[in-house]
């Protein structure tokens, strides 16, 4: 972790803590550790750890990326119920590669070029420096939106049911390819929860 990177993050957790207390609300109201996993790779230990102002082990981009496109492929099998083959033979597509070569991706044994990390970021729906950021990086990354929404909301007010969703959950989360596939159960029952909400609503004229 460079000094940058670390100031970086106590930077936005400074911010983060004063917009929460501003709002009677704490860090670990606003904040989940199993979210902020599954939106950077990195285990809820690290997560916790960076929180708390500690370091993690850095990894050579060689083979940090790899473990990257394994987490994201366990998490897709996990929460999809798909079966390995059909994702291993849609990834094989997208890459031009052969269906053994991307299983051996997939499973974290080979470390792919710029494109094949292109084509990976797409099809599963992060962004290309997912598989790049160090920890601290990748944590900053996903916290500025939540400092953004809190920014957001009028000061004794509520945050508009969409945006504080679309903040929550991250846009391009919400606006994942293939079906939503990539979309933890969380973030999906949170859509459907806004969705059914906002029907009623609608229909009761409220």
């Amino acid at each position: 972790m460079t000094e940058a990177s670390h100031n970086a993050l106590n930077e936005v957790l400074e911010r983060l803590d004063a917009l929460s207390e501003s709002r009677g609300s704490t860090r670990d109201d606003v904040l989940d550790p199993g979210e902020l996993s599954a939106a950077t790779g990195l285990g809820t230990r690290e997560i916790r750890t960076l929180l708390r102002g500690g370091r993690v082990r850095e990894r050579e981009v060689g083979e940090t990326a790899p473990r990257r496109v394994n987490f994201l492929y366990e998490r897709c099998l996990r929460e999809s119920g798909r079966r390995s083959a059909d994702i291993v033979g849609e990834v094989a597509a997208r890459l031009g590669v052969t269906g053994a070569w991307a299983r051996s991706l997939l499973q974290g044994g080979k470390c792919p070029n710029v494109p094949h990390l292109a084509a990976l970021a797409d099809y599963f729906g992060v962004p290309l420096t997912f598989f790049t950021d160090s920890p601290c990086d990748a944590l900053v990354r996903e916290l500025r939106p939540v400092v953004g929404r809190l920014e957001s909301e009028p000061a004794g007010g509520v945050l508009d049911p969409l945006a504080a969703l679309v903040g929550e959950h991250g846009t391009r989360a919400i606006a994942a390819r293939d079906g939503g596939r990539t979309l933890t159960r969380t973030q999906r029952e949170a859509i459907a929860r806004f969705v059914v909400d906002f029907v009623t609503d609608s229909e009761t004229g409220r």
